[in-house]
This record gives C-alpha cells, structure tokens and sequence, in this order.
C-alpha cells in the first residue's frame, strides 16, 4: 500500500513568499490551494545533505506543472509543513 502525503497545514515564511513571487511569479496563495486538503499528491522524499528529509511535490499551477519543496514542520501533528521552494519545471 502506497503511502499518502497529506497536507493539512502549510507554514510560509515572508521571505520564501517573497522569494517564490520574485524569482518564479507564483503567489503563495496559490501553492497553498495547489497543496493543502489535497487528496492524490505526487511526491517523493528526498535527503538533503544539508537541509534534511523534504517532500518534492509535483502539482498544477496556472497549467504549470510546478515542483513544490516541503520540510515537515517541527509541531506534533505530522500533517504540518513548511514551503521551502515552489518553480515551474
């Protein structure tokens, strides 16, 4: 059985909303409703040697097929991330 990434919660720093706009023109709004209480994701776990364990999720974005990376947050529900990155691939 396959495991699911679920996304119950997304924590976005002002600076990676800034970044996201500035760098790739997506508003943070926009991966939220692209991520969150969504059912399906498509995803991988990835290693980061310096970053850590982080989720790369692949979503729809304006038609964009968008690359969303996400680091499980520190609270005790598991179902809580923090937006590392969103771009277009």
């Amino acid at each position: 059985m396959r495991e699911e990434l679920w996304v119950a919660w997304l924590n976005v720093s002002a600076k990676t909303a800034e970044k996201i706009q500035n760098r790739h023109g997506l508003s943070a709004l926009e991966v939220r409703d692209a991520v969150v209480c969504r059912e399906g994701l498509v995803y991988t776990w990835h290693h980061h040697p310096e970053r850590g364990v982080r989720a790369l999720v692949q979503v729809r974005i304006r038609g964009m097929t968008t690359l969303v990376v996400l680091y499980p947050a520190t609270e005790l529900d598991g179902d809580v991330y923090n937006l590392g990155s969103a771009y277009p691939i």
